[in-house]
C-alpha cells in the first residue's frame, strides 16, 4: 500500500468517525433541548443487504414535506407501510429528526394532537 493510499484511506475513517459524531452526539443533543413533534407515516419498507429492515417515511412541518429513514428491528417493532408514528424533530431544523416505531398511532391520537398534514401526506 503506498502512502498515498494510506492518507485517503485514514481521511475516510476519520470523515465516516466525524459525520457519526455529528449524527448521534450533536444532533441528539439538539434534540433533547429544543423540539416540537409531529406524525410521520411509513411509506416504504426496503430490506438493504448490509442490514435492516429500513422503513422510510415522511413528514410535514410548516407545508414542507421531509422524507428519511430508519433502521428497525422486525422481531421488536411491527412496522408497516402506511402506518403512522409520533416524531420529534429540531424545529431550526426538521431534517434532524426521531421516529418512534414503539407504537403505531391511531386516529383519535393524531387529532388529539396540534398538528397540519401536507396534502400528499394525509
Amino acid at each position: 500500500m503506498t502512502i498515498v493510499n494510506k492518507i485517503a484511506a485514514f481521511l475516510m475513517v476519520g470523515i465516516i468517525l466525524l459525520v457519526v459524531i455529528k449524527r448521534y452526539i450533536f444532533d441528539a443533543d439538539k434534540l433533547s433541548s429544543n423540539y416540537r413533534y409531529t406524525v410521520a407515516t411509513i411509506y416504504k419498507i426496503s430490506y438493504p443487504a448490509d442490514g435492516g429492515p429500513d422503513a422510510d417515511f415522511h413528514f410535514c412541518v410548516n407545508h414542507v414535506t421531509y422524507k428519511n429513514f430508519t433502521s428497525f428491528n422486525s422481531d421488536k417493532q411491527k412496522v408497516s407501510v402506511g402506518d403512522k408514528f409520533l416524531l420529534k424533530y429540531y424545529p431550526p431544523n426538521p431534517k434532524i429528526a426521531r421516529v418512534f416505531l414503539d407504537k403505531p398511532m391511531d386516529s383519535i391520537s393524531i387529532s388529539k394532537m396540534n398538528i397540519t398534514f401536507c396534502e400528499d401526506n394525509k
